[in-house]
């Protein structure tokens, strides 16, 4: 499976640029684009993802993990628009089969008026928070 590092290094090689031009867009010292390239572990800082992402015109959900962002809700792209929340209020927009909840309303209006860079970190964030619940949920047992 290809890592971060192998998606950048394809882009990068594809587009022909080196790591020392693409290091003086994103801000970095050279080395650190040939780090993110060689070591799994290695990432840039959100700043420099949404750079990379928008140099290379791909999203960060392709250099992240791979894949192009998936539809959430029922026929509304990833890029909910005041079109969606129209249909929400309306009730024609479900997921598992259940209208959208008022709380749930308030959070697409509230995510359609954020940047891409406010995006990401709301999403690092409820993954933290995720992550953090499942912890709690195994040291119940302790």
């Amino acid at each position: 499976m290809d890592g971060f590092g192998e998606r950048l290094r394809k882009l990068r090689r594809e587009a022909d640029i080196t790591q020392s031009a693409l290091a003086e867009y994103l801000g970095v010292v050279p080395s650190a684009v040939g780090k993110y390239e060689r070591y799994s572990e290695s990432y840039p800082s959100i700043e420099a993802l949404l750079k990379i992402s928008e140099f290379f015109n791909v999203s960060t959900d392709y250099l992240l993990k791979g894949t192009e962002p998936q539809p959430s809700v029922d026929g509304i792209s990833s890029g909910v628009n005041n079109g969606a929340i129209v249909q929400a209020n309306s009730g024609n927009v479900v997921i598992n089969n259940k209208p959208l909840s008022p709380e749930v309303l308030e959070l697409v209006k509230i995510y359609t008026n954020l940047n891409g860079r406010e995006r990401l970190k709301l999403l690092n964030f409820a993954v933290e928070m995720e992550e953090g619940g499942k912890r709690d949920e195994t040291d119940v047992g302790d």
